[in-house]
């Protein structure tokens, strides 16, 4: 059978099974406490293309924080380049278009939904303080200040990781409610989040460094796995030819059968 006739049966399955994008009660955890290909059909979460994104920006900061407390500027620099990159990219998703109409962004979306929401809990306004100490985190590496590196990094990394969990406590909640409300979350996802990002140059870095981190960091979950079906789920054929390839260099080859049997059960 053909790539494309693979991925179209595929995802017909799954789509007549309504499991394309259903997000329940239990998704929250699933996400990130999903068990590995047991002998039920796992379902592709689509919002773990967000939710397993702060487990990348977590696992990252676990190694650049190891790299400076060992003192190796160098890898922790190199390191650091990549975490910003990635992180761009990110919040570009968040972030979405800076004027209005689509892609608007998840935290757009949210407050088109809820209110406000994002706003009012100035989600927008923890990633202008992220830039503000990620430019302390620049000037020390560029100064070769390791003493001061050991100083800034610590902060931005708490703040980080703090903003994280703020996110999640609004965005979690708030798209189990979406789906109960009838919202298509693919849709969405793909017109609204993915479209401000897909076109980038770095689209491709994204991914594969996501998957990097992911299977490095998966804390006993298959958080890769997860992340890649959720990925395959909102994918065109055309797409997921090419991101295919790029995930299947980033994994580990048993990983990368995780994902593949998770897909083609």
């Amino acid at each position: 059978m053909g790539c494309m006739q693979s991925f179209a049966v595929a995802k017909s399955s799954v789509e007549k099974q309504g499991e394309n994008g259903d997000f329940t009660e239990d998704d929250n955890k699933a996400i990130t406490t999903a068990s590995q290909i047991s002998s039920k059909k796992p379902r592709p979460l689509i919002f773990a293309i967000m939710r397993n994104g702060h487990e990348v920006i977590r696992g990252a900061e676990r190694d650049l924080k190891e790299l400076i407390e060992k003192g190796d500027l160098e890898g922790a620099a190199e390191l650091w380049e990549k975490h910003k990159r990635w992180m761009f990219v990110h919040m570009k998703m968040e972030d979405g278009t800076e004027t209005e109409g689509s892609p608007m962004g998840m935290f757009k979306l949210l407050d088109q939904k809820f209110e406000g929401i994002a706003s009012d809990a100035g989600l927008n306004g923890l990633h202008v303080k992220l830039h503000e100490l990620e430019g302390a985190v620049d000037q020390a590496f560029q100064n070769k200040d390791l003493e001061k590196l050991q100083q800034v990094f610590p902060e931005y990394d708490s703040v980080n990781l703090d903003h994280l969990v703020k996110e999640e406590e609004i965005m979690m909640p708030k798209v189990m409610e979406m789906k109960k409300n009838g919202v298509d979350l693919k849709t969405v996802i793909v017109e609204e989040v993915l479209a401000a990002v897909v076109d980038l140059p770095d689209f491709e870095f994204f991914i594969k460094f996501g998957n990097e981190i992911l299977e490095k960091h998966h804390q006993g979950q298959p958080r890769a796995r997860v992340w890649d079906h959720a990925l395959w789920a909102v994918a065109t054929e055309e797409q997921w030819v090419v991101w295919d390839a790029w995930i299947k260099e980033s994994l580990r080859p048993e990983t990368y059968e995780e994902v593949q049997a998770a897909i083609h059960w």
